[in-house]
């Protein structure tokens, strides 16, 4: 059985540079899709302190013909303030390296869509990317248990994700004050706004590509395989944990399984 990956602090200082996976100019994963013409790119921004199981989701992508792209954590999202009018000097080069790295990722054929997951405070950090025109919006953005711990920061995500041009699926896996208050933050501020974004509890972790496929289905970014099961058809939201809006608008070895 694959196992979970809990990214500690020193996994921050973890050299990634053996596996063949690994981009020297970007300082990023990428994993191939298993056909010669991808259908699309799915960009992973984890979270330093949360658990995931990225590298282990990454071989199921790229069997289903998809990209996959791997950031590694770094615990300076979670230390600098997005919200800050006044940016020091450290803080700005380091979105300025982060934004160099992450740019290449999001030079792919135009015909096929771009994707991004983030999880925790990146969420807030990519929003803060697109929005100051750092980086190109994505076609569809899922966020994974982004629960900011300040007030500021819970309106700020809120009506970022209310605000964006690009569907939102945003997940969570953790039914505690914080989650909910976040959700339900999250809905008001969608209610006001037209967009396309639905929240979701995930009721099996292990398996986030489950919940993803389905609602990518939805927007057409995969296509449906014959027979699938209703999860896959919109219309089991018992199934799927997917909650609508009631807004209605629009060379070096392999990277290994268990790490």
């Amino acid at each position: 059985m694959l196992c979970w990956l809990l990214v500690t602090p020193a996994m921050a200082q973890f050299d990634w540079s053996g596996y063949r996976e690994y981009q020297h100019e970007t300082g990023l994963l990428r994993f191939d899709a298993e056909r010669p013409e991808a259908l699309g790119q799915l960009l992973v921004w984890p979270e330093q302190q949360q658990v995931h199981h990225w590298l282990n989701m990454a071989g199921w992508w790229q069997r289903q013909g998809w990209d996959m792209v791997l950031l590694l954590p770094d615990g300076q999202q979670q230390h600098f303030d997005p919200s800050a009018e006044q940016v020091n000097e450290e803080q700005q080069q380091w979105l300025m390296t982060l934004t160099q790295r992450l740019a290449p990722s999001f030079e792919h054929p135009h015909d096929t869509p771009q994707l991004v997951l983030t999880q925790g405070s990146a969420s807030l950090w990519f929003q803060h990317l697109v929005q100051t025109g750092a980086l190109p919006s994505p076609d569809g953005l899922i966020v994974l248990d982004a629960l900011p711990v300040t007030h500021a920061h819970q309106r700020m995500l809120a009506m970022s994700l209310a605000r964006s041009a690009w569907p939102v699926l945003d997940v969570f896996t953790k039914q505690h004050p914080a989650a909910l208050l976040n959700q339900e933050l999250r809905r008001q501020s969608s209610s006001r706004h037209p967009g396309d974004y639905h929240a979701a509890f995930l009721h099996t972790p292990r398996h986030p590509e489950r919940l993803i496929t389905a609602w990518m289905i939805r927007h057409g970014w995969m296509p449906q395989p014959p027979g699938a099961p209703d999860f896959l058809k919109g219309g089991e939201q018992n199934e799927t944990g997917i909650s609508r809006s009631q807004n209605t608008g629009t060379g070096g070895q392999a990277a290994p399984a268990g790490l």
